[in-house]
Order: C-alpha cells, then structure tokens, then sequence
C-alpha cells in the first residue's frame, strides 16, 4: 500500500500528450503522481498545492515524495475523483 508521490515538470511532448487527452484549453505544464492510484495534471501551481498537502497529510500512503523534471508517464489523463479516491485508501489503512 504505501507509495510514492511524485511532483513532475513535463517536457514539450507530455504537455502536448496531456492536452492532447485532458483538453487543448487546459494549461498544463506540471503533474502529481500518485502511484497506483492515479494522477492530475495542470500548472505549476495548482499541482503543487495538491503535492504539498498529500505528502505531508496522507505520509501513510506516500512515506515518499520525489520532485523531479524527468519521468516517464504512462497514462496522461487526470485521475477522475483522485481526492475521493486518497481519502477512501487512507480511511482502509486507517481502520
């Protein structure tokens, strides 16, 4: 269960890959990676709010966090309902 949160700049192609699926009108050039269980993507700032706040709140689920420029992505569409679906993993460990 436990994983590692990943905060990412992405390169020309991912931005262009993520648009590609999340909307051409989106601004993204970062993304918050959260292993198993899905992934958003957006600007800097916004990804980074998400980032600091489940690292330091959901340290159960993500004893690891990783700021990084290069990564491979796999799947390049923002995780529908991730917040949802942290909350429910952390109530799991929790009880």
């Amino acid at each position: 269960m436990r994983d590692t949160i990943v905060y990412t700049k992405l390169s020309p192609f991912q931005i262009e890959k993520a648009k590609e699926i999340n909307g051409n009108k989106k601004q993204i050039t970062h993304a918050v990676l959260c292993g198993k269980y899905g992934q958003i993507f957006g600007t800097e700032k916004f990804c980074l709010k998400y980032f600091n706040v489940w690292k330091s709140d959901m340290k159960k689920l993500f004893p690891k966090s990783l700021i990084t420029e290069n990564i491979d992505i796999d799947d390049y569409s923002t995780t529908f309902n991730l917040v949802i679906i942290l909350i429910n993993a952390m109530d799991t460990i929790n009880n």
